[in-house]
């Protein structure tokens, strides 16, 4: 019997949480500093700053929550990340939506150049596809349960610690 055998099954998949946990925060740390930096400088309405700065320092706040969760190996962080990345990337959808249609929500509330402001704009929402999907993607293999059942020497197949016999 092997060392590795003896390690529970969390610790295989260590990496895979933090490296999650990584992509999460990253992603939470540029919606935060959208929502508290960016947004307010912005020339939008009072009324839709009211709304759109409270709700995306949240969705920044709840990303650290999440990558916490990674980093402390929490059953309900996975399905955390896998919900931010879904609003996020329902975000994404709409704003490229926009940009696609000529309502473009960069160039309008930028301050650079009307072409700038839209190319960086889709490419800040192109990155931040990557990095949810990332995540996510990590995130659901740090806790995932269906592993392969292993076979001892003695010909009897183990999986999640009880025993059946091999076919």
């Amino acid at each position: 019997m092997s060392t590795t055998s003896t390690l529970p099954r969390y610790a295989h998949r260590r990496g895979t949480r933090g490296f999650a946990a990584f992509f999460v925060s990253l992603a939470g740390f540029v919606v935060l500093g959208v929502g508290a930096v960016a947004l307010p400088n912005t020339s939008l309405e009072s009324i839709a700053l009211s709304w759109l700065v409270p709700l995306t320092v949240a969705f920044g706040i709840a990303h650290v929550v999440a990558a916490y969760g990674l980093i402390r190996r929490r059953a309900w962080s996975a399905p955390l990340t896998g919900y931010l990345a879904a609003i996020g990337l329902g975000v994404v959808a709409y704003g490229l939506l926009l940009s696609l249609t000529g309502l473009d929500p960069f160039s309008a509330t930028s301050t650079l150049p009307s072409d700038r402001a839209s190319v960086e704009g889709v490419g800040l929402l192109l990155w931040m596809t990557g990095l949810w999907l990332v995540a996510t993607r990590y995130a659901f293999k740090a806790f995932r349960t269906d592993a392969p059942p292993r076979t001892t020497g003695a010909g009897v197949a183990t999986h999640h610690g009880g025993a059946t016999s091999a076919a």
